[in-house]
C-alpha cells in the first residue's frame, strides 16, 4: 500500500505545469492602446509586442525591438483574442506597464474597459493608466520621441515612475478603488504629442491630469492646477520638482527651490447647525538650489535668516494660490471630488456622510474650505550669501 501511495505522490510531481505558457509560443505584450473604430465604434485594441532578438546583448537584430498590432473587437477581450489571427505569438499580458485610453472613450466611461481588466486577471492592478488628449491613444505608442529606452512602452513607464509636481499618475488599481468607493474621484495621467523643431519632430509629454467623475472623463487641469492637486494630496509626484520664484534680491530674477518632503492633511468640521467645511493643512520642506541675483552679500546672519523667511511666504502664497485654482475648478466646472473631501468626513464624521453622500457632488461644489500651508527652507542648505562679480 505504501508503494502505491508513493508512486501517486511521484506521478503528480513529475507531471509538471498542464496550463503552462512555452516561452518560445507567447508574445509579450508591453503596452497597450485602447480607441474606438469611427467605422463600427467597436473598441480598437493596440497591443506593442516585444521583439526579444533585436534587443539581444550577443548578436542584436537591427530591426526595430517591438511589433504594434491593433485588432478590433466589440469588448475589450474580443480585440485582444482577435490579434491571434494575424501574429504568431499568443499575446501574453501579465508583463504590460501602461494602458493610453482615448479622450473620447474616457468620456464615455471606463467601467466596460476596467471591467475587462480585472476579470480577465491578465493585466494586473500596477501597471499605469493614463489618458490621451488630442490624439488616438495608438499614436502614442508609434511616436520616435527622444527617449533613450528603444522600446516605447520602458520609456513610458520610466517618464510616469519619475513623474513631478505638474503631472498626475495613477495606476489601474487605484483607479479602480477610487472609482467605485465613496468620497472621492479619480484623476488620471495625461499623454499628449507635441512638435519640436529638431529631429524626430514630435515627442511624448506627461503633462497635467485627467478629471473623473466616477468613471466618466469631466476635463483636463494644466501644469498649474495639477500641482495644486499634488500639494492637497502630499505624495507621490507631489514629493518632488522644483519651483521657481522671485528672488526678491534683484528684479527679474529667481530663485529655485527643490521641494524635498510634502505632507498634507483634509480636516472636516460639522458645526451645531450640521455645516461642513475643511482645512487644507500642507507642510512642505525645501532647500535653495539656485540664485539668480548677484546682489549682496547679507551683512550678518540675521539678514540671511530674515531672506529665508522672505522666500517662505513667497513659496506658501504660491501653494495656497494654486491649491485655491484648482478647488475653484473641481467645484464650479466638474463638481468633482478628486481630493477626498468625502472620504475625511465620511471618517471623521460617519452619521453626517450618511445624510450627505447620495448629493454629495452637489454639496461638495460649494462647501467651504480654508488653507493652511507652512513652508521650511533649512538655512543650511543655502550659501551665506548671493554670488558676486569682482570689481
Amino acid at each position: 500500500m505504501k508503494k502505491i501511495f508513493l508512486s501517486i505522490i511521484l506521478v503528480l510531481l513529475l507531471a509538471g505545469c498542464w496550463d503552462r505558457n512555452e516561452l518560445t509560443e507567447i508574445g509579450i505584450v508591453a503596452a497597450m492602446a485602447i480607441d474606438k473604430d469611427p467605422d463600427t465604434g467597436e473598441y480598437e485594441v493596440t497591443s506593442q509586442f516585444l521583439r526579444p532578438a533585436a534587443e539581444s546583448t550577443q548578436t542584436p537584430s537591427p530591426e526595430r525591438p517591438y511589433l504594434l498590432v491593433s485588432h478590433t473587437g466589440k469588448t475589450i477581450f474580443e480585440a485582444k483574442r482577435n490579434s491571434n489571427q494575424t501574429t504568431d505569438r499568443h499575446g501574453f499580458f501579465a508583463h504590460n506597464k501602461v494602458v493610453i485610453i482615448n479622450e473620447e472613450l474616457a468620456r464615455e466611461g471606463l467601467l466596460p474597459i476596467i471591467d475587462s481588466f480585472k476579470r480577465g486577471k491578465e493585466i494586473r492592478g500596477h501597471v499605469w493608466l493614463c489618458i490621451a488628449k488630442g490624439v488616438d491613444a495608438k499614436e502614442i505608442l508609434g511616436v520616435k520621441s527622444d527617449n533613450i529606452a528603444r522600446i516605447p512602452a520602458m520609456y513610458l513607464q520610466s517618464m510616469i515612475n519619475n513623474a513631478e509636481q505638474g503631472a498626475a499618475t495613477i495606476n489601474i488599481l487605484n483607479y479602480f478603488k477610487q472609482t467605485l468607493g465613496e468620497g472621492i474621484d479619480p484623476v488620471a495621467g495625461v499623454l499628449t504629442i507635441e512638435s519640436i523643431d529638431t529631429e524626430p519632430y514630435e515627442r511624448v509629454k506627461l503633462t497635467g491630469g485627467a478629471v473623473f467623475k466616477k468613471d466618466q472623463l469631466k476635463g483636463f487641469l494644466n501644469e498649474n492646477e495639477i500641482r495644486g492637486y499634488n500639494w492637497i494630496k502630499g505624495e507621490g509626484p507631489a514629493n518632488t520638482g522644483a519651483i521657481s520664484l522671485p528672488s526678491l534680491l534683484e528684479e527679474g530674477k529667481f530663485v529655485t527651490v527643490e521641494v524635498r518632503d510634502v505632507s498634507a492633511q483634509i480636516k472636516p468640521k460639522v458645526d451645531g447647525n450640521d455645516q461642513i467645511s475643511f482645512t487644507i493643512d500642507v507642510y512642505q520642506e525645501g532647500r535653495i538650489t539656485a540664485q539668480q541675483a548677484t546682489v549682496g552679500p547679507f551683512e550678518d546672519r540675521k539678514q540671511h535668516v530674515d531672506y529665508l523667511k522672505l522666500i517662505e511666504e513667497e513659496n506658501q502664497k504660491l501653494i495656497e494660490d494654486e491649491i485655491h485654482l484648482v478647488v475653484e475648478k473641481a467645484q464650479k466646472e466638474f463638481q468633482s471630488d478628486i481630493f477626498g473631501f468625502g472620504r475625511a468626513l465620511e471618517k471623521e464624521y460617519p452619521k453626517v456622510w450618511q445624510n450627505v453622500k447620495d448629493n454629495w457632488s452637489e454639496t461638495f461644489a460649494h462647501v467651504p474650505y480654508t488653507i493652511n500651508a507652512d513652508v521650511e527652507i533649512p538655512s543650511s542648505m543655502l550659501l551665506q550669501s548671493p554670488f558676486e562679480p569682482a570689481q
